[in-house]
């Protein structure tokens, strides 16, 4: 029969430190062996998976530990909370007002005047032939008397119309719309993440037929500190800033300009002939406008005056050439059952020729003839004197077509950025950490202070 072998015994007196493992520090004994563990200066932990102090595993069955703990046993602290998410953006702004009308457009150019002449004013009336004189031999003075003076030409026609006058101008450009409103303030953050669970102080390991003796009479096991609470997220940023208002309409229009006054007639007085006998004068010829191929027959010649009875009307002088024109021929003198009146003298004929226009007086009337014979006739009359006609006046042209409304303005400028909206609420701080795990596989000799949960 073989003896029994006493158990060795391990001393171990650590010093400060973190994580301290008994069964490594004992070097992991193969056999069954006695351990005295007496800790006089405090040890902590590195992480909050990893115990302050353990006894560790792999012990063999048979094996006793007895730890004598006159210090503090510190678990590692849990980590700090997250942080909360960041606050979502504020609301868009408003849109901003819509611009003012632009300026109203400028009024249209002046229409081009008219250069239409007018019509030639009417040629004035051949003068009244004399009267024949008596055909009975007792008058002293039996010829005709002198014909009276052609009349003056009639008033020129009037000028032809202006010319429209131009469209009115585009209206101004709308003014810019107003500045967008500002942007809403930002969403608060969102709450900040809980802290971490403290780590363990100590931990006695599950190890089969070993024994686990603690005497905490004069120490302290202290479970590590929750982490601290995960700040609040950021605010959100603030909305974005409202568009501009949208440009103000074109501006309103002006009417276009009056047109222009026409151009005046320009007339030329008529060179009207007079003649006299005891027949009516012809008309005389004419001319206007100053112009060698402006020409006008002659008027028609003046009823006949003769004693005692009216002779037959002149018959109207006809225009022959450019630049020569016939008169009218005289009228057929008056008539009696003793005696006729001479026929009414030729009207004078006119002419004009490389500027120079020229009239001539009327022929002598022709001698009367009757029972007791006749007198001589009357002379001719004088030229007649230019045509009085005014120049026409010139209508003013039609207004010209409104402008059409000016480009819509710009839009207006974007609002500015809302505020940032306020930090989340902070999380909630991590709970302690456990100041003994694995306790029933503890035989306290005294339990002592111990912070935390013991589990």
């Amino acid at each position: 029969m073989m003896p029994l072998m006493p158990v060795p015994l391990i001393v171990l007196t650590p010093s400060t430190g973190n994580d301290y493992d008994i069964n490594t520090a004992a070097g992991g004994p193969p056999n069954a062996v006695r351990v005295e563990a007496t800790f006089n200066s405090n040890r902590g932990s590195s992480a909050t998976g990893t115990p302050a102090v353990r006894t560790g595993t792999t012990w063999k069955a048979g094996s006793q530990i007895y730890i004598k703990q006159n210090a503090v046993f510190t678990g590692a602290s849990g980590s700090g909370g997250s942080t909360g998410s960041s606050g979502s953006p504020g609301s868009t702004g408003s849109t901003g007002s819509a611009g003012s009308t632009g300026s109203p457009g400028s009024t249209g150019s002046t229409g081009t005047p008219s250069t239409t002449p007018g019509s030639p004013g009417g040629v004035g009336a051949g003068g009244q032939g004399g009267y024949g004189g008596p055909s009975y031999w007792a008058s002293p003075s039996g010829h005709g008397s002198p014909g009276s003076p052609g009349q003056a030409g009639g008033p020129g026609g009037a000028g032809g119309t202006g010319g429209a006058g131009g469209n009115g101008n585009p209206g101004g450009t709308g003014n810019p719309g107003g500045t967008g409103g500002t942007g809403g303030t930002g969403n608060p953050g969102g709450t900040g993440g809980t802290g971490g669970t403290g780590g363990i102080s100590f931990t006695a390991d599950t190890n089969s037929g070993v024994l686990t003796i603690l005497d905490n009479g004069s120490g302290t096991l202290t479970g590590g500190s929750g982490g601290g609470a995960g700040p609040g997220g950021p605010g959100g940023p603030g909305g974005p800033g409202g568009n501009g208002g949208p440009g103000g309409p074109g501006g309103t229009v002006k009417g276009g300009g009056g047109g222009g006054g026409g151009g005046g007639s320009k007339i030329g007085a008529p060179w009207s002939i007079y003649t006299f006998s005891g027949g009516g004068g012809g008309g005389g010829g004419g001319y206007y406008g100053g112009d060698e191929n402006q020409w006008m027959n002659g008027g028609s010649g003046a009823v006949g005056g003769g004693y005692p009875e009216a002779g037959g009307s002149g018959s109207p002088g006809t225009g022959s050439q450019v630049g020569y024109y016939n008169a009218g021929a005289g009228g057929s003198g008056g008539y009696h059952s003793y005696g006729t009146g001479g026929g009414g003298g030729a009207g004078g004929h006119a002419f004009y020729v490389n500027g120079v226009s020229t009239a001539y007086a009327g022929s002598t009337g022709s001698s009367g003839s009757g029972q007791f014979g006749g007198w001589p006739g009357g002379p001719g009359g004088p030229a007649g004197a230019e045509g009085g006609g005014s120049p026409g006046a010139s209508p003013t042209g039609p207004a010209g077509s409104p402008g059409g409304y000016g480009p819509t303005g710009p839009t207006g400028p974007t609002g500015p950025a809302g505020s940032t909206g306020p930090t989340g609420p902070a999380g909630s701080a991590g709970s302690q950490g456990n100041s003994v795990t694995g306790d029933s596989n503890i035989t306290y000799i005294a339990t002592g202070t111990r912070n935390g949960p013991v589990s």
